[in-house]
């Protein structure tokens, strides 16, 4: 009579095809995870870049505006760049935008001295969005540098610790 060949696995394969089979699962699941986070952090990146992007639009169209306001000449230009109250180029003057509410917002562009071409103050249809509380602005401004008639901003957009930053120039001659 033939003898009869049992095939299988035993008992230790199967334990070790499970144990790499739980080792590639759990790191997809961890990959997954970090993906997932990526994403998240990709997100406000994005948000506080659109934020920065907002503030730089407004200011360098900010920086066009010429009008009579009463009898005086308003430039733009003029306003932004007399923002700088360090005399030395090369040396920027930081500026904390209030982000808690609109209205702190449109006081604080007021007591700078940056108005809409009518009216005394900024509507909110004109001030690029705030994202609220944990968002904080800052713009800093170096006039006359690196050329005469001509200021560098950076504007920094900061939430959760993370910061993103731009840095652009306004002329007179623009």
């Amino acid at each position: 009579m033939p003898v009869l060949k049992e095939s299988g696995f035993s008992i230790i394969e199967v334990m070790i095809a499970v144990v790499v089979l739980a080792i590639g699962l759990l790191s997809v699941a961890a990959m997954q995870t970090k993906a997932l986070q990526g994403n998240a952090f990709a997100g406000r990146l994005t948000e506080k870049t659109a934020g920065a992007e907002g503030w730089m639009e407004w200011l360098v169209n900010f920086s066009k505006e010429n009008f009579q306001s009463g009898t005086q000449d308003y430039i733009g230009y003029e306003k932004l760049a007399a923002l700088d109250t360090h005399a030395q180029a090369g040396t920027f003057t930081k500026l904390e935008v209030p982000c808690s509410s609109m209205e702190t917002l449109k006081a604080q562009l007021k007591s700078w001295g940056l108005k809409p071409p009518i009216g005394e103050e900024f509507d909110e249809s004109q001030i690029p969005l705030t994202a609220g509380s944990g968002y904080t602005v800052n713009w800093y401004i170096d006039a006359g540098s690196p050329l005469a008639n001509t200021t560098t901003i950076k504007i920094e957009a900061t939430a959760e610790g993370k910061t993103s930053t731009l840095v652009f120039m306004v002329s007179s001659h623009m």
